[in-house]
């Protein structure tokens, strides 16, 4: 299976009461988010699936995503929120071996859970900037084995755009 992780664009401070859960993208997050989305869609087959954590930023970047694959809903998966591993690979298992699954999520578990499929224990070497992807080729899913196919920050998905 091939898993492509996605930080959510950058997202809008919360301000005094708001829950971080219900913090929204920014505009200029959407706007960001929607030139990485349509170089992604040129470069990543397109995905059999879209799961996307509860939060409403990794909602809105997984939605961005989804149109520019077109035809495509996110689905919500509560262990994204987190990185609950177990919980992930538990959603994961609907889906077929040759099959391509988007994980969109947040820092610190996207790079935690890289450097662990790519061997390392050193997370900070896969930071993933708001907004960025990776896509792994996971050998074994509850091992968190694979190899990295390509890491893209969102600086480099502007370029190409």
């Amino acid at each position: 299976m091939r898993l492509l992780f996605i930080r959510h664009a950058i997202a809008a401070p919360a301000p005094r009461g708001m829950r971080d859960e219900d913090r929204p993208l920014t505009s200029a997050g959407v706007d960001s988010f929607r030139q990485t989305a349509r170089v992604l869609a040129r470069v990543a087959r397109k995905p059999r699936a879209i799961l996307t954590s509860p939060h409403l930023r990794a909602q809105q970047t997984a939605d961005i995503a989804a149109q520019a694959w077109g035809h495509m809903r996110s689905i919500v998966v509560p262990a994204l929120a987190e990185g609950d591993w177990p919980g992930i690979c538990r959603a994961l298992a609907d889906y077929e071996d040759d099959d391509t699954v988007a994980l969109v999520g947040h820092e610190s578990w996207i790079s935690t859970v890289t450097a662990r499929f790519l061997g390392s224990r050193n997370h900070r070497a896969f930071d993933y900037r708001k907004g960025g992807a990776a896509l792994i080729e996971a050998k074994d899913l509850h091992a968190c084995k694979g190899a990295l196919l390509w890491f893209i920050p969102p600086r480099v998905f502007r370029r190409l755009e």
